[in-house]
């Protein structure tokens, strides 16, 4: 009866080996921010084409149920609150550009919405209360990058919507306000309900990136299993 033999290399199984665990490593990871990947742009397109929020309080109790709002449209009427100096947060839109925020309050609740785009270095005016329609998209506030750019409170230079527990933009104003989202005004005479859809720009290639990560550990495999059939140290005897 014929028997199967293998004699392996010690060295080039060991080098195999740790070789073909890394690949394996890379596409399970591959395969978890495809999951991951997935299921945020599935929660980003119900979020995009559900019907408008019309209240601050319709953002928060979405929240509170985890329900996906980010890129949500929204309609409502608010006051706008009295403010020294409105956040200016750094745009990547063109040079010098910020995206200028101030304080708005409904139905109890405040929040911050941006309603325009500044060019200049110089701060934005104080604003003062007043009615304003608020028409335009719902945005998650972003937690603070390890490596994102530091924010300046004193020429209120800020990186980014990620308020924080040393610089919480709600500790600015008495009461406090939401800081979970923001409003992202669109400047239009329509509804909210009139709005695109809109959806961010992100590319989901994980699963490629799986099969060639796992493509590159069969054909590790293969030229393994080649080598010691060459040196005849695998086959039948």
């Amino acid at each position: 009866m014929r028997k199967f033999y293998f004699k392996p290399h010690p060295w080039l199984t060991a080098i195999t080996a740790i070789m073909l665990l890394v690949l394996l490593k890379l596409g399970a990871w591959q395969y978890d921010r495809l999951q991951w990947k997935t299921a945020l742009l599935d929660e980003i397109e119900a979020s995009a084409t559900a019907a408008p929020f019309s209240s601050l309080t319709g953002v928060q109790r979405a929240l509170e149920n985890k329900e996906p709002v980010d890129y949500r449209r929204i309609e409502l009427s608010a006051e706008t609150l009295p403010f020294k100096y409105p956040f200016r947060v750094f745009s990547r839109e063109q040079v010098n550009a910020w995206r200028v925020f101030s304080p708005v309050k409904a139905d109890g609740v405040t929040a911050f919405a941006q309603f325009e785009l500044m060019v200049t270095d110089n701060l934005p005016e104080s604003r003062t209360a007043g009615p304003v329609h608020i028409v335009g998209y719902v945005r998650l506030a972003k937690p603070k990058g390890k490596w994102s750019a530091q924010s300046n409170r004193e020429f209120n230079r800020w990186y980014g919507f990620n308020p924080d527990p040393d610089n919480d933009w709600a500790n600015y104003l008495e009461g406090g306000a939401d800081v979970r989202f923001y409003i992202e005004s669109i400047d239009r005479k329509v509804s909210a309900s009139e709005l695109p859809a809109r959806r961010p720009d992100i590319r989901n290639n994980h699963l490629d990136y799986m099969l060639t990560w796992w493509g590159l550990a069969m054909v590790l495999m293969i030229f393994y299993i080649t080598l010691h059939k060459k040196d005849g140290r695998i086959g039948w005897s």
